[in-house]
């Protein structure tokens, strides 16, 4: 048989014992000289980068399945070696390369099956404890954040699979330890490592490296995959690049003094990220300039309106201007002077309004104008002097237009007296106009018209008592004259044997005399 030892080997060739173990097909062909030579500087090359894959591929089938036919494998090996022949002499190797060791020819055969079987079992104990560990890392990505400490771990393994094709098994069982070790260095410092990782990508984020961001969160998340914040972070790393991109745009804009538009590129950049705090700081510092610049603007236009005494349009754009700084002393100065103004310029509006309303006469509205300039400012002395006097001529008007609209009223002596204190007050009033004067002189002739007697002759059959209600008995009698004041009267004639008579008549002023008939003629 053919010893396949001293075969170089090429480049691409997998080594199938870290990866999983044989292949089906090499159950029956594992005797076709294989060609073996470690070079450990081409390790992390292309053909490594495919045994890697193999390996994860085969992994999937179960560490149980891979170490039964590793050991399947090298116990059908053991078997074969007695009847291969002396091992051919080996090219000169680099000192880096691990050779295998020809037994001593001293040896007996059977202590060397022994020492051999037993190294076997270590070196395959040794392969399933490194498949196993290597699995789990594989796992959470190790390949991608382990670096030298993974890299010299597959180093060791593939001299650890070389020795072990050569049936170097004490070299084989030694480099799956040390491979071992150093993965278990790695899981040792997972901890350590994440925390490294995702400062890595925080501080990729921060500086707007998108693509070395996803990279590390990507990797975070292999390790780690239940974090949200890992996960939103590996999210904003996607849109990071762009957010850079307009916050760099927006201070262009904000070095130009376009804040307009150094703001929409900000809120765009919060809007992608709302978690950057470069965008928000961004955006807060122009939202304060614009604000700033807003608030200087709206300041002077109302003072502008406020000269122009434009009172109403001032007072709306100082408070405009203060809802962008509520607590601006400058702006509550502004606003006091805007409303001091718009009350001044409203009494003096109003008083206009009192003097055309008591010029007219229009008591009512007068009155009326001189209560809203006091609810104003209730100090104001001409509105104070105002109201009185409106008031007592507004009083004695309606007063006078009661008694010229119901004489009626007068009939009542105590009404007549109220009605010529009325006049006396009225004359006091100063100045009178037309109307006025014309109203006093009607109510002055309506009072006088009542108090002056009207003639009223009353004829009676002289057997006949005549009485006069609010004048008094006048007796019997055949004919007599009264003088009665306008009124309504009540005439009443007794006569004993006859039923009474009783007559009820008014008196109106300036009436013609009038006669009454008082008589008892019917019987009882």
């Amino acid at each position: 048989m053919y010893d396949n030892r001293n075969q170089p080997k090429q480049p691409g060739e997998s080594s199938w014992l870290s990866s999983g173990g044989p292949s089906s097909d090499s159950q029956d062909k594992f005797i076709t000289p294989l060609k073996v030579t470690v070079h450990e500087e081409k390790i992390a090359d292309a053909p490594f980068k495919r045994n890697v894959f193999l390996k994860r591929v085969i992994l999937a089938f179960g560490g149980i399945v891979l170490i039964a036919g590793v050991f399947w494998l090298f116990r059908y090996l053991s078997e074969k070696s007695a009847t291969v022949s002396q091992v051919k002499t080996m090219p000169e190797r680099s000192s880096k390369e691990r050779i295998a060791t020809v037994p001593s020819s001293k040896l007996d055969t059977e202590e060397e099956n022994t020492r051999n079987a037993e190294q076997e079992n270590e070196a395959v104990k040794n392969l399933s404890g490194y498949l196993l560990l290597k699995k789990e890392l594989d796992k959470k990505g190790a390949s991608e954040w382990g670096e030298e400490l993974y890299e010299e771990a597959i180093k060791f393994s593939k001299a650890a699979d070389d020795s072990f094709i050569r049936k170097d098994f004490d070299d084989a069982s030694k480099n799956y330890a040390a491979a071992t070790a150093l993965l278990m260095e790695i899981n040792d410092g997972i901890d350590d490592t994440l925390n490294r990782i995702l400062d890595e990508g925080e501080l990729a984020l921060m500086e707007g490296d998108g693509t070395l961001a996803q990279k590390r969160f990507r990797a975070a998340l292999m390790i780690d995959p239940e974090s949200s914040v890992t996960q939103q972070n590996f999210e904003r790393a996607k849109n990071i690049e762009k957010v850079m991109a307009l916050i760099a745009s927006g201070a262009n804009h904000e070095k130009n003094n376009n804040l307009s538009a150094a703001y929409d590129a900000y809120q765009e950049a919060v809007n992608l990220d709302p978690e950057s705090e470069k965008a928000q700081t961004a955006f807060k510092r122009v939202k304060n300039l614009i604000a700033t610049e807003t608030f200087q603007q709206l300041m002077s236009e109302g003072f502008f309106a406020l000269n122009n005494n434009d009172y109403e349009q001032a007072r709306t754009l100082f408070l405009k201007a203060g809802s962008l700084k509520p607590d601006s002393h400058e702006v509550k100065d502004a606003l006091a002077q805007a409303e001091i103004a718009i009350r001044l310029a409203r009494i003096e509006e109003l008083k206009q309004k009192t003097f055309a309303a008591e010029k007219s006469e229009n008591w009512e509205e007068a009155l009326s104008s001189y209560q809203e300039i006091l609810n104003i400012d209730g100090s104001v002395q001409f509105a104070i002097q105002g109201k009185e006097r409106t008031l007592q001529r507004n009083n004695l008007e309606k007063l006078m237009h009661q008694y010229l609209k119901a004489p009626n009223l007068l009939e009542s002596d105590q009404n007549v007296e109220k009605a010529e204190k009325l006049i006396v007050e009225a004359e006091q009033i100063e100045p009178k106009s037309l109307r006025f004067k014309q109203l006093l002189q009607e109510l002055n002739e309506l009072v006088t018209l009542v108090q002056t007697p009207v003639s009223v002759i009353i004829e009676s059959d002289g057997l006949t008592e005549v009485t006069v209600y609010k004048v008094g008995k006048l007796g019997f009698f055949e004919t007599r004259e009264l003088k009665l004041r306008p009124r309504n009267y009540t005439i009443v004639g007794a006569r004993n044997g006859y039923e009474d008579v009783r007559l009820n008549f008014s008196v109106k002023p300036a009436q013609e005399p009038i006669r009454i008939t008082v008589k008892c003629t019917k019987k009882i």
